[in-house]
């Protein structure tokens, strides 16, 4: 698994709610030293395993640390006292780790961590829990409010990325990050990579390599004796006839390329996909070691990157619930896209772009002036069919029902944030399950606009009775016959277990959950033990459900006689000339596939797949 400063998912255990540093309300705010330390924050703690502590900037300039103080519960007795030049990166992260750094241990069963300026003036601190075996205590967010047990940690990266075990099979514990990269220069500049050292002391790195796309056929081997001091930056350029005391002899194209760093173990230590860059501009962290890249028009190539790039609003600004149903017939029920602002400021929106499965050609820009306030919302409803007929402030394209994916941007499409939805049944919402929290669930209810907290989340399915959805066919409603064929729906089931079942007073619903539209299944309905019974579905039908299933996607809910949700199904998106149906891979089995290979009451096992 590669390192990731670019990802949007972590897995959440545990959350709890608290002010920054979970103080109580009787104290002073924790970040209260002086100004030039403001935005410090204690970020993340492992107590499992090897003791670390990672520390966030969230200033936008960096900030010394020489004199602090870090301590445990234990106080002033094992303390650990920064070095004169330490210092921490504009929205970087500095970790330190027990034995190379501090002395004391933080104990798994509970602990107190504390940052203190050089005149013990206390700046940020936090209660950790008992954590098990590969836990770590973090901020849901970097910097932010909420804190939560995480089931892996995510050093020196993100909180919001994918969480990482330490350590990683093929990862190097190497702290250094690739900074800048030009792939697109002027004539008579060149090529370059620049790296750059987040931590607190030297790194030798003598043996590291350098890789583009290509990987090791053109690599660069640093000589003996390279070297990268404490908070600095070294260059690297192409080497050419015009440069010929230049370092990698590959070339970097300004249509798209990779770049790969490499310790002398040929363990990863980053990498960067290159966008398509025009001539003068390099692709750039927004401040050094920060998680956040764009392309920039002032590269800073063996400098610092400064403010050279425009801070992005990525972790700021997140897309916090998404409604896919709408018919788009009603006004009053569009589609909508609501973006939650996770700081404590209002953020303007102008100029950023969303887009859906079209892809950026169809992206929608927000209006000039449009703000989000501090903790505050914004519900973008999506008017396909021009119902406001207002496209300057709302966009003139709907969401799918089904799998669709949803962006949001800068101007230069640089993604703050994303999404991919499930398949949603009437009334149901895709959301954080908290406002701005990394993890997302459906919702049984519709929050346009307001706070996620406490919103009902989808009936859980709980399987006692051996019955499944086994097989759905959808098609064109318009052509109905009197023997099946591939016009005609159908919704097949299997009895896995090895008794008969009477399914009387079971109930099915498609995805509208409506109840004058439902099919509850008459005295005496039996299905034998390891077979199937299948059901035609069309509006009209007197003699079994009067559904309408949607060939673009729709949903079935089986109900036992009490009333439980024992089973759902999903069914995918199909094109109109494709004879597709959804299924279980194997009669009962868990995968849902589908299936080119449409049969109605037999068995799906070995069927062609799409």
């Amino acid at each position: 698994m590669k390192r990731s400063f670019f990802c949007t998912a972590a897995v959440l255990l545990a959350a709890t709610v608290c002010t920054t540093g979970c103080k109580d309300d009787s104290e002073d705010d924790l970040n209260v030293g002086p100004s030039d330390v403001a935005g410090v924050f204690i970020n993340e703690v492992c107590s499992s395993g090897t003791d670390w502590i990672e520390l966030y900037n969230a200033s936008d300039e960096a900030v010394s640390l020489g004199g602090f103080h870090l301590q445990d519960s234990k106080g002033s007795e094992e303390e650990y006292v920064f070095p004169a030049d330490t210092k921490i990166a504009a929205h970087g992260y500095l970790v330190l780790e027990k034995d190379a750094d501090f002395s004391f241990g933080i104990s798994g069963d509970g602990d107190e961590i504390k940052l203190l300026d050089a005149s013990y003036r206390e700046i940020d601190a936090t209660v950790v829990p008992a954590l098990e075996d590969g836990q770590t205590w973090a901020r849901a967010t970097d910097g932010g409010t909420q804190w939560a047990t995480m089931a892996a940690g995510t050093k020196g990266q993100d909180n919001t990325s994918e969480p990482t075990d330490d350590p990683i099979p093929g990862q190097s514990s190497v702290n250094l990050v690739i900074n800048e990269v030009m792939s697109a220069p002027l004539d008579g500049e060149f090529d370059f990579i620049e790296i750059y050292n987040p931590g607190m002391t030297e790194v030798d790195m003598s043996g590291f390599i350098l890789q583009d796309e290509k990987g090791a056929s053109e690599q660069y081997v640093m000589p003996e004796g390279t070297s990268i001091a404490p908070n600095g930056v070294v260059l690297f350029t192409q080497t050419q006839a015009e440069n010929p005391n230049g370092s990698f002899n590959f070339g970097l194209g300004s249509k798209g390329d990779k770049v790969v760093f490499l310790d002398n173990d040929g363990d990863l230590i980053d990498e960067v996909e290159l966008p398509a860059m025009e001539d003068g501009t390099s692709y750039a962290r927004t401040t050094d070691g920060a998680p956040t890249w764009a392309v920039t028009a002032t590269p800073t190539g063996g400098r610092s990157n400064g403010a050279a790039v425009t801070p992005s609003l990525r972790g700021v600004v997140v897309i916090n619930e998404v409604y896919t149903f709408s018919d788009q017939k009603d006004i009053d029920d569009l589609d909508y896209i609501e973006l939650y602002n996770t700081s404590n400021d209002a953020v303007d929106l102008g100029g950023l772009l969303l887009w859906e499965g079209g892809g950026p050609e169809e992206a929608w820009t927000i209006p000039a002036g449009k703000t989000i306030p501090a903790h505050g919302y914004l519900v973008i409803e999506c008017d396909k069919e021009r119902l406001h007929n207002d496209p300057a402030n709302y966009p003139s394209w709907g969401l799918s029902k089904n799998d669709e994916h949803i962006v949001l941007a800068d101007a230069r499409q640089n993604v703050i944030d994303e999404v991919a939805t499930p398949n949603l049944s009437e009334n149901e919402a895709y959301g954080r399950k908290t406002d701005g929290a990394a993890e997302w669930v459906v919702f049984s209810q519709l929050t346009p606009g307001e706070t996620n907290d406490g919103t009902p989340e989808r009936e859980e399915v709980v399987n006692t009775s051996g019955v499944y959805i086994n097989e759905i066919f959808t098609n064109d409603q318009d052509e109905q016959t009197t023997d099946w064929d591939d016009t005609k729906d159908f919704v097949e089931f299997y009895n896995a277990t090895d008794q008969d079942i009477d399914m009387a007073g079971f109930t099915i619903y498609d995805d509208k959950l409506e109840e004058d539209s439902k099919y509850t299944f008459p005295a005496n309905t039996v299905i034998k033990a390891h077979s199937f019974l299948t059901f035609d579905v069309y509006k009209d039908n007197t003699d079994g459900p009067a559904l309408g299933l949607g060939k673009g996607g729709d949903a079935i809910y089986l109900y036992d006689a009490d009333g439980k949700l024992v089973d759902r199904m999903e069914t995918g998106d199909f094109e109109k000339q494709e004879v597709y149906s959804t299924g279980r891979k194997t009669d009962g089995g868990a995968e849902i596939v589908v299936f080119t290979e449409v049969s109605k009451n037999a068995s799906n096992n070995g069927k062609a797949e799409k």
